[in-house]
């Protein structure tokens, strides 16, 4: 009995003492400002006003802030992750640890939402004047073409069916491809999509370019690429579910011989600022090349591609096979597959309708003045899924 309490004992003081070594040394350490794990800015202390307590403003910003700050907060998240897998729990923060090393996010179908945005984007076609083209490439993710390696036990819906709604309700003035069922039976379709991340691999953009190109009936142009690696990439699948025997990725940069690309940042609002490499020219950052330098070495390396997402581009390729202007209206799974879209178009815009906003041109007036004759939709399932950003087209 003796020996029994004693045992009680020294587990409370080591419970204690947890508890109050993780509270004193979060106290002593300076804040952070950033996380590399999560690739999000941290709450910092918030500003103490009778209004904010009395709101509850005040609050809510001191539990994220202290949640946010605390003491080796990284490693006891990873800590969780791996004695999370150790019981057998295959998912953590909507993110399925799947065979192979795959991190796979949880798609759960909102058809709603799937209606709303491609009646936007019906909208907005069929406004267009007719001799505007208008084509689609919608891109299935990882958790749908790797169905195999998701846990038998899940709450995954089934993008084949959401692929084929939006392909029943999409306009007829809209090219439509999704290479949902091409991609899962791709010889290397392993390779398509990053282990740690939710975007597709340089080989995936590659299939959903050709599979595009093939859509809209136009040639794939035939290219040397020198292939840039940058490895150890851990993604955003990765800061949500971290654990030490994760293996990294590594991005695969293509970079076309003989094509000059020219970079124009005209609207650079977005979830990062314009490379270090850009220059002003006529009141606008400008840069060569497609990939950002500065971003090869973070943690967020999949931003090395175009510097990450941003309100507008302008890209002028040299060399493209075809001295055509295109809109691209994209997300961030279209910034992999710029390399390819250059070699194939001489004038293309990106626009990111997230960070859109009411700005002093709509795209249809954008279009217009500069007399674009095509426009293409990239988009992923996911975020068809579920964004709400489609309404600045109308």
């Amino acid at each position: 009995m003796k020996a029994d309490k004693i045992k009680n004992y020294i587990i409370v003081c080591l419970f204690l003492v947890f508890i109050f070594g993780i509270c004193f040394f979060s106290i002593l350490q300076e804040d952070r400002e950033f996380s590399e794990m999560e690739n999000r800015n941290l709450q910092q202390f918030p500003k103490f006003s009778y209004e904010t307590l009395k709101s509850g403003d005040f609050t809510k910003n001191f539990e994220t802030y202290m949640s946010d700050q605390v003491f080796l907060k990284d490693e006891l998240v990873s800590v969780k992750t791996v004695s999370d897998m150790a019981f057998m729990k295959p998912k953590q923060n909507d993110v399925y640890l799947g065979d192979d090393g795959f991190y796979l996010k949880e798609y759960r179908e909102n058809t709603e939402q799937i209606d709303k945005n491609i009646g936007c984007l019906n909208r907005f076609a069929d406004s267009l004047p007719e001799d505007v083209s208008v084509s689609f490439l919608l891109a299935p993710n990882a958790v749908s073409v790797l169905s195999e390696k998701v846990p038998s036990v899940n709450l995954n819906d089934d993008q084949a069916d959401a692929a084929k709604h939006i392909e029943e309700t999409i306009s007829d003035r809209i090219n439509f491809v999704c290479p949902l069922d091409a991609m899962k039976s791709a010889d290397n379709k392993d390779e398509l999509y990053y282990r740690t991340d939710h975007h597709w691999t340089t080989a995936g953009a590659e299939f959903g370019f050709d599979a595009l190109m093939k859509r809209m009936g136009e040639e794939v142009p035939e290219c040397n690429y020198r292939i840039e690696e940058v490895k150890d990439f851990y993604g955003t699948m990765y800061s949500q579910a971290p654990y030490s025997f994760a293996k990294s990725d590594t991005i695969r940069l293509p970079v076309q011989e003989n094509n000059e690309i020219t970079v124009r940042y005209t609207e650079p609002a977005g979830d990062h600022t314009a490379p270090k490499a850009c220059k002003e020219i006529d009141g606008v950052q400008t840069k060569s090349g497609l990939f950002a330098d500065e971003l090869k070495t973070v943690k967020d390396k999949y931003a090395a591609f175009m510097g990450g997402n941003f309100t507008r581009l302008e890209i002028e390729a040299e060399g493209a096979a075809d001295d055509e202007s295109v809109l691209i209206l994209k997300d961030s799974y279209c910034n992999s597959m710029m390399p390819f879209f250059c070699s194939k178009y001489k004038h293309i815009t990106m626009c990111d309708l997230r960070y859109f906003g009411m700005g002093t041109q709509t795209v249809s007036e954008y279009i217009a003045e500069h007399n674009i004759r095509k426009v293409i939709y990239v988009y992923n399932i996911d975020f068809i899924n579920s964004d709400n950003s489609f309404v600045w087209l109308e």
